[in-house]
């Protein structure tokens, strides 16, 4: 053969408001100019392609197979943990992000180019061990979930439900300019998110807060399409991250704004609080909006355990 590379590709082709549809027909032109072997698995519903995703990561693979993902953070979320939960969950995966936020793609610095992703994979790239987050509700069930971007309760996850609830963001997608949509929510979200009590343990220390306004666990620095709210996370540091933001005036939110914007000097506020550890866990006393890469979590009180893990990426 004259090329042996064969592309598994997995889509949502809904996300980013059909951007990813565009990305993937872009994808499959590019692979038969370049009589590449490929085949196709769509996800049409929320959990599709978890299932997906086991199925591929159940079975044996040859060096040369590349099980490669196009969609938002949410639909690389569902592979992640579909591959995690196979038989094989050390199967690489390749990712061409074309959702609304795209956050981890800007952690990774992946590009959104087929072109390039497909002359890397050409060239026999070796996977990359990646960090993610696991985590898992230790009074409801055992079951373990993973992520890849962040897991937030209050203010975020607010803005999050807002954003995905809008109409206008199908509109601002349709430009490109999806990410636009979190922005636009934030004041919305800062007159209407109330506060919390919050106790957090981290590597055996432990931490409390009445007037939390936004808990986020975050495995890299980026949030709601690329705000850097951390930036010394990274997906390579073996450590997760949590952040804890108390109340805050809406003059409090335009100063840390810019000094997020300008040198991240916001992280050294004295209402802005991080821990940095392999293993976190979170309780809360009120029902809050939460949210999983991206994916709404229904309102409740929160226990949570955190576990930083890994998964292997080619980029």
């Amino acid at each position: 053969m004259k090329n042996k590379l064969k592309i598994h590709l997995l889509v949502n082709e809904t996300a980013g408001n059909g951007h990813a549809k565009k990305i993937l027909d872009q994808t499959t032109l590019l692979l038969v100019n370049e009589n590449i072997a490929f085949d196709v698995y769509k996800s049409s519903f929320a959990g599709e392609a978890i299932k997906i995703a086991q199925e591929y990561g159940n079975r044996n693979h040859l060096s040369n197979e590349v099980l490669l993902v196009i969609g938002g953070d949410g639909s690389l979320n569902e592979v992640l943990n579909g591959i995690k939960r196979s038989s094989h969950p050390s199967t690489p995966l390749a990712y061409l992000p074309a959702g609304t936020g795209n956050d981890f793609g800007k952690a990774a610095n992946l590009s959104g180019n087929p072109e390039e992703l497909i002359n890397h994979l050409k060239n026999g790239i070796e996977p990359e061990r990646i960090d993610c987050g696991s985590f898992h509700f230790p009074h409801s069930s055992n079951d373990v979930y993973y992520f890849a971007n962040s897991l937030g309760v209050g203010f975020d996850a607010y803005v999050n439900h807002l954003s995905n609830i809008s109409e206008l963001k199908k509109l601002l997608n349709k430009i490109n300019e999806g990410k636009m949509i979190y922005g636009l929510h934030i004041l919305s979200a800062l007159r209407k998110q109330d506060t919390f009590t919050v106790d957090i343990k981290c590597d055996n220390k432990r931490y409390h807060y009445d007037d939390a306004f936004l808990i986020t666990t975050t495995n890299h620095p980026y949030l709601g399409g690329g705000i850097p709210l951390l930036p010394s996370a990274s997906i390579k540091s073996r450590v997760l991250d949590t952040v804890v933001v108390e109340r805050f005036s809406l003059g409090k939110l335009i100063k840390l704004f810019i000094n997020l914007l300008k040198d991240g000097s916001h992280v050294h506020d004295p209402q802005f609080h991080y821990f940095e550890g392999k293993q976190i866990s979170i309780q809360t006393t009120k029902k809050e909006f939460a949210q999983v890469d991206g994916e709404q979590i229904k309102p409740d009180s929160f226990k949570i355990d955190f576990k930083v893990s890994h998964f292997y990426l080619l980029r």
